[in-house]
């Protein structure tokens, strides 16, 4: 049954695909009847975003360039979860990918969707507590990543000064730490 409110989906086409997204044009009967058509909608794969606590204290972090916003980026490792994936085992590939860091205790801190009038997506955000390095990283084919790290008591400020501007992490580092706070471990 659908749910009071909800949108009839009465057409849909592929309009394009590429590796990364795919763009659809859907056509919706409102609950009063009306008609929305076109209704652009963004496919694209769920993410992992992890918040990685090192056993002293530090938070790893990437910078990177980000063309869409033409500047570097301060932020969280993240990366697409592929087709299949559980999402945490996603979130431990690209820790490892990205940083070289792996292992500790995990925890889910909740799934969002970023952009739910566009886009179809959901971005899941870890915690992981006790996170050493492991490995090299092992960037994708065009990433370039400076590895930071970065004390966890910086984060807060980070995110109001405008350091870290990616929507999900902002709330993967307000989440966390919030969870961080509660359970004693940061003041």
């Amino acid at each position: 049954m659908a749910e009071e409110g909800s949108w009839e989906r009465i057409s849909s086409e592929k309009l394009m695909e590429t590796p990364y997204f795919a763009l659809r044009s859907d056509g919706y009967r409102l609950p009063d009847g009306a008609v929305k058509n076109p209704y652009y909608v963004l496919e694209r794969p769920d993410a992992a975003i992890i918040f990685p606590l090192t056993a002293s204290g530090e938070v790893v972090m990437v910078r990177q360039y980000r063309p869409p916003l033409a500047r570097m980026e301060l932020g969280l490792p993240a990366g697409l979860v592929e087709r299949g994936e559980d999402p945490e085992e996603a979130a431990k590939r690209e820790l490892a990918e990205e940083t070289g860091f792996g292992g500790g205790g995990w925890e889910p801190l909740t799934a969002l969707a970023s952009s739910p009038s566009l886009k179809d997506n959901w971005a899941h955000l870890f915690l992981a507590r006790g996170v050493e390095r492991i490995t090299s990283p092992d960037p994708d084919e065009h990433e370039r990543v400076e590895v930071v790290q970065a004390p966890v008591g910086d984060l807060t400020g980070m995110v109001f000064s405008g350091k870290i501007v990616s929507s999900s992490g902002v709330a993967a580092v307000m989440l966390a730490l919030h969870r961080l706070e509660r359970s004693g471990d940061v003041r």
